[in-house]
């Protein structure tokens, strides 16, 4: 039997976030969700979390995205910029990496406090994965490895989609996004496995990031191998609120209603899927 995890990333960005995250365990098929030590909505969703001890939480690491640090802009200046904020995107993360911009000591710092700040939440962690995956990143990787040893975490994402999935029909832009993504994934998949680590067989929501509705979904669940499978997945209540703040070009709503759809439902049942979270891996 395949064993899926339907990941909603980004909890506690927006209350429009957290509501579709309650709404999709509630009534839907998700079952694990990432937690944002940053986000703005971040009490609220530690309540809607509460509420509902079968949904599995993870630790959504984050260094970009405009949104702000854990810790105060004066303690980590090199990860943020004159509004005291992280970069907006992974391409001025990593130029700032290859520039030698980036004080080692303030990002694992950072890391640290989002990481404590979300287990001191009497939560139980199920997993580790990133804003934009950054975690995978060669430098990054390093710490995030420390911190989770230090944490007592071993499950963790590991964002590899297939070079070959939609080849010929993704965006150009972000197909060449995804490809440089598995590269530094599956050297990470390998010194997660010399670890001790545990993460899914496959990852999909790269090609369809942003817009895994209904028809992107149904495509990957038909066609999914055998193994345990991660779709990451960025479900909102109302997308025309959320995209007055983050000019990321997400389909929310449509992602949420792919995650309460009958047909998905339908769909699941009769392939005979099992519904998981990282906390039911080994």
């Amino acid at each position: 039997m395949n064993r899926l995890i339907i990941n909603a990333d980004d909890f506690g960005i927006h209350q429009e976030v957290n509501r579709a995250v309650a709404i999709g365990f509630d009534t839907g098929i998700l079952r694990s969700t990432s937690l944002l030590a940053s986000g703005p909505a971040f009490p609220e969703a530690v309540t809607v979390a509460k509420k509902r001890p079968g949904l599995g939480i993870g630790i959504h690491l984050c260094l970009v995205g405009g949104l702000s640090p854990v810790l105060s802009p004066q303690e980590v200046p090199s990860l943020v910029d004159g509004r005291g904020l992280f970069p907006d995107s992974y391409g001025e993360f990593m130029k700032r990496i290859y520039t030698g911009r980036i004080q080692y000591q303030e990002l694992y710092r950072e890391l640290d406090a989002q990481m404590e700040k979300i287990m001191s939440q009497g939560l139980i962690i199920t997993h580790v994965d990133s804003h934009q995956h950054l975690h995978v990143l060669p430098q990054v990787w390093v710490i995030v490895q420390a911190l989770m040893k230090k944490y007592g975490l071993h499950r963790l994402r590991i964002p590899d989609e297939s070079y070959f999935f939609k080849l010929w029909t993704a965006n150009p832009v972000r197909a060449l996004g995804r490809d440089g993504l598995t590269f530094f994934s599956r050297k990470a998949r390998r010194d997660a496995r010399n670890l001790g680590f545990t993460m899914p067989d496959y990852f999909w929501g790269m090609a369809d990031g942003g817009n895994m509705n209904e028809t992107n979904l149904r495509y990957i669940i038909g066609q999914m191998p055998f193994g345990v499978h991660e779709v990451m997945m960025h479900p909102g209540c109302h997308t025309a609120v959320l995209s007055q703040i983050f000019h990321w070009g997400y389909h929310w709503q449509d992602e949420l209603a792919a995650i309460v759809s009958p047909g998905i439902r339908k769909l699941i049942e009769e392939r005979h899927i099992e519904l998981i979270h990282y906390g039911n891996l080994p």
